[in-house]
């Protein structure tokens, strides 16, 4: 996706695989459909020039309508589309899909397993970082950008990993969830008293400084929904979402 007025964002490139065969059925640049404010290179891994070079070319969908026509001649409403954060994938495509397997949402619920389905998941963990732990494999490494059709490939071993192996994806669960509460008990404040004749008196309140990666493609990797909170000054365990 591409950066447009009012940021929001809108399809430049659509990439699909066959889960079963791991066959190459779309993998095409697509028209940008607005003005493009941001073409988010570093991440989208595509360029004013590239994108003009594709249309001279001719290797372009016109804009998203045409490439969600061509998606839909591959599928129909049984089909069971696999991906990282299909969301925003569906967003940009105008697609409302109720056959998903979300490998973002896979893992993250495989963590919190108790955390009912109405209620939002603490944190979901990037592809990258999946892609590390459970294939050992480095993607979206390159300086120009990421490919989706390495992202599209990497969803589709993630969500193959994690099917053949509950037991190695209950055990990384096990490990993340443990980390999870580690990571929360050092973030929490402490009180730093210092004694005197008058009687203990508090001195100071230490503060926790974050740096925030404010990358757009980075929107639910490694997110925390209680780090947001805290900034926020939300009262521990209030869920603004009950309202």
């Amino acid at each position: 996706m591409v950066g447009v007025r009012k940021k929001r964002q809108v399809l430049a490139f659509l990439s699909v695989v066959d889960l079963l065969t791991g066959k190459i059925l779309i993998s095409r640049y697509v028209v940008p459909s607005e003005e493009v404010v941001d073409w988010r290179s570093e991440f989208s891994g595509i360029t004013k020039d590239t994108m003009n070079s594709a249309i001279l070319s001719g290797a372009v969908f016109s804009g998203w309508l045409e490439a969600r026509d061509k998606l839909w001649e591959l599928m129909d409403d049984s089909t069971i589309l696999v991906g990282q954060s299909l969301k925003f994938d569906l967003e940009v495509l105008g697609i409302c899909h109720a056959n998903i397997v979300d490998t973002a949402i896979l893992t993250a619920e495989a963590v919190f397993p108790s955390i009912i389905p109405t209620k939002p998941l603490p944190r979901m963990w990037s592809l990258k970082s999946l892609a590390k732990d459970f294939l050992s494999l480095e993607i979206q490494n390159s300086n120009i950008g990421h490919s989706a059709l390495e992202d599209a490939y990497a969803a589709r071993e993630i969500a193959i990993w994690c099917s053949r192996n509950p037991e190695g994806l209950k055990l990384w669960a096990e490990k993340a969830r443990r980390r999870e509460k580690e990571s929360k008990l050092k973030k929490k404040p402490q009180s730093h008293r210092k004694g005197s004749s008058k009687g203990d008196l508090p001195v100071s309140q230490s503060s926790r400084v974050q740096e925030h990666d404010t990358a757009y493609y980075e929107y639910y990797d490694d997110f925390r929904l209680s780090d947001l909170a805290e900034e926020l000054g939300w009262p521990e365990g209030w869920d603004p979402w009950s309202d």
